[in-house]
């Protein structure tokens, strides 16, 4: 009997989402998530009577769904991209990322929502969008696939 079995036969199938179809399907995901779930507060703020308008300049200016949008995907995809790229070099800017998204997501309510001069109930939606970023940002970046380091520790010859 002859061995027609080959390495590829033998190995196991990847993780559920650890393939790059599936890490970029997660993050299509959650990036869906953030700008569905931001429109619909945004859609609340409206009927609660929040008028999203903010002093500029001398003017107005109205804060509308495709600033909404604009605003939910861009500093999370840049984020993300910056984050994957850094991590081919850098492994630790994964978790460093982790840690720093939440932490970005509160400070930004506190520099630029809150001084902004909107309604109570426009600065309450604003601020819970700024904070919808933090779950979709940590889903996305479990999905980034993860460096093994070269382990400096030595199995022992059985």
């Amino acid at each position: 009997m002859t061995d027609t079995g080959t390495a590829e036969a033998t190995a196991p199938p990847p993780a559920p989402g650890r393939t790059n179809t599936g890490r970029l399907a997660l993050i299509a995901a959650a990036l869906a998530g953030l700008l569905i779930t931001n429109l619909a507060v945004y859609a609340v703020g409206r009927a609660l009577g929040g008028a999203f308008t903010y002093p500029q300049n001398g003017t107005t200016t109205q804060v509308d769904s495709v600033s909404i949008t604009f605003m939910s995907l861009v500093p999370l995809g840049f984020g993300l991209t910056l984050v994957a790229a850094l991590s081919r070099m850098w492994s630790t800017v994964i978790p460093i990322a982790r840690v720093a998204t939440p932490v970005l997501a509160v400070a930004t309510i506190a520099v630029m929502t809150i001084p902004a001069g909107f309604d109570t109930t426009s600065t309450v939606s604003l601020a819970a969008m700024h904070l919808t970023i933090i779950p979709a940002a940590l889903l996305s970046l479990n999905a980034l696939p993860r460096r093994r380091g070269r382990s400096t520790h030595q199995t022992p010859p059985n």
